[in-house]
């Protein structure tokens, strides 16, 4: 008798664990669940990412997703539902991208994951690595131009190659039955897409304050972010220009297949002698629009505001779009006269599971289109970036894309294919004519001059200016799962990419590597150098 109450006590003990905290940022890891909460019986906020565990407990179907580790010790030492759990981080990637002087690649890693349910409402975790590896000529161009490895860290130099560092933690707290306090270093994602013009996570972690209230059919997150600006900093941190970020979202289930959602966000610095504040507690409000503060405070601060609409359709397809605003002139908008002020981004897609009937399969079809000067400020230390990286598409401003993906996944099996068409203008120093809105770290006052050369130039900037340029990229991967809650993958991996340029030589890359990678986070090779 005594062994059946104390085995019921472990298994009760085990499912309450086995649903804290939260679910690493990653598609690799995410993806099935974010299936499983498309289904339209199924009412859950998943545009609003890395998820709680104890939103995907629930989900039907969920234990089928739950393969074992490829070795059992694995399986025993990483299993959430343990009070302390624990993982290695791994990457031992060898390749070549050929046609390059230097064709010899590679990727080299390793570290940590620990997770620690301290109590039924603490959840703490962190995870820790260390790179050395040889990049690509597109992606080592962009890397020396912005002193970063996209979302991984301060790149140095270091031969051939770079050497990066990077670790993430949280620690949430559920109080009560409504709301999460999360304290945290990493990133989040508001959207359905592969890409979000709010929100993404394809720039480097940063530390924020995160409160997430669940009531009814709403969900509503209030984030707090310290970011900075490293330029000119020379990788020193006591060099980087602090700035802030207040944001909301808020995730209407209108009904179990019809969801909307409303996003704000405010940017402004720490350091401008002119208007020293430090952390402005006007901004530190859960409920009212920034805009309004925004003007009452007679502030310079950059503003942003978005809408989301995702419909389930059938049994196994979401559609999806987002809108997002800097500054609108409907006035302008239907003159089409190419007004600088007038920033908007506009996200269309839609995500069909188990597609034609096949399990596991995932098609995505996705047009990401973003006027000149978007995310853009007058002031650069205000632009919406971190880390010398876009907070929203990883091509800044100025484009547009279509996007294409698939992806199927038996038992241990993951094959995917990312396929993505481009085109952009560019502001380059061959120009020598001001900023045509392309380069989010460009102030928007940096406009061409009229041909009089007293004032700026206020109209004609569309897609594609001074310089047009058109970037396909296929990013190809099979890979095999060898510890499924860290993303660890047996895989081979192949990028094409092609860019050219008017006026300028057409550049080709073709990147083939094999070996293991621990995709605990996103990875992020679609890339352009635009500064």
């Amino acid at each position: 008798m005594r062994r059946g109450h104390c085995l019921v006590a472990l298994l009760a003990g085990s499912t309450a664990f086995g649903q804290q905290g939260l679910l690493p940022l990653s598609n690799t890891i995410d993806a099935p669940f974010t299936a499983l909460m498309h289904r339209p019986e199924v009412a859950a906020h998943s545009a609003i990412r890395p998820y709680f565990r104890e939103d995907l407990a629930t989900l039907p179907g969920v234990d089928s997703l739950l393969h074992p580790a490829w070795k059992p010790l694995l399986q025993r030492i990483t299993d959430p539902a343990r009070r302390l759990h624990f993982g290695p981080v791994v990457d031992a990637l060898g390749g070549a991208s050929l046609g390059e002087t230097s064709a010899l690649k590679y990727r080299t890693g390793a570290g940590a994951w620990v997770g620690w349910n301290a109590s039924p409402r603490w959840t703490l975790g962190i995870d820790a690595e260390g790179w050395a590896e040889s990049l690509p000529n597109y992606l080592d161009s962009l890397v020396r131009a912005s002193e970063v490895a996209p979302g991984e860290g301060f790149a140095r130099r270091s031969g051939t190659g770079i050497t990066h560092l990077d670790w993430r933690g949280y620690a949430d707290y559920k109080a009560g039955q409504y709301f999460h306090l999360t304290l945290g270093k990493g990133t989040n994602f508001f959207g359905e897409g592969f890409r979000s013009l709010l929100l993404s996570d394809e720039a480097y972690g940063y530390p924020y304050l995160r409160i997430t209230t669940t009531a009814w059919h709403f969900r509503y997150v209030n984030l707090f972010a310290l970011m900075d600006d490293i330029r000119g900093a020379g990788g020193d941190p006591a060099r980087f220009a602090k700035k802030f970020t207040s944001m909301h979202y808020l995730s209407w289930n209108i009904s179990k297949r019809v969801n909307a959602g409303v996003f704000e966000a405010i940017v402004w610095q720490d350091n401008d002698p002119n208007y020293p504040r430090g952390f402005d507690l006007s901004y530190m409000n859960p409920v009212i629009f920034y805009r309004p503060v925004e003007f009452g405070l007679g502030s310079p601060d950059n503003a942003l505001l978005g809408f989301a609409l995702n419909v389930k359709a059938g049994k196994r397809t979401l559609l999806y779009a987002q809108v997002v605003l800097d500054e609108f002139l409907l006035g302008h908008v239907r003159a089409g006269d190419g007004w600088y002020g007038n920033k908007q981004g506009v996200q269309a897609g839609a995500v069909s599971h188990d597609a034609f009937g096949k399990k596991g399969l995932t098609l995505r079809a996705e047009l990401n289109y973003v006027r000149p000067f978007m995310y853009t400020h007058m002031d650069t230390r205000q632009n919406y970036a971190h880390y010398n990286q876009p907070l929203a598409h990883p091509y800044g401003s100025g484009f547009m894309e279509m996007l294409a993906q698939g992806e199927w996944r038996k038992d241990r099996w993951v094959i995917g294919n990312v396929f993505s068409y481009a085109l952009m203008g560019r502001d380059t120093a061959t120009t020598g004519t001001g900023s045509y809105g392309n380069n989010i770290f460009l102030p928007e006052v940096d406009r061409p001059q009229l041909p009089a050369g007293t004032l700026k130039r206020d109209f004609g900037y569309y897609l594609g200016e001074p310089l047009r340029s058109n970037v396909v990229q296929n990013e190809f991967r099979a890979g095999w799962l060898l510890e499924p809650r860290s993303g660890m993958l047996l895989e081979l991996a192949w990028t094409f990419r092609s860019e050219t340029a008017d006026g300028l030589a057409s550049l080709q890359t073709n990147y083939i590597r094999a070996g293991v990678s621990t995709n605990l986070h996103g990875r992020h090779p679609f890339q352009a150098r635009r500064y």
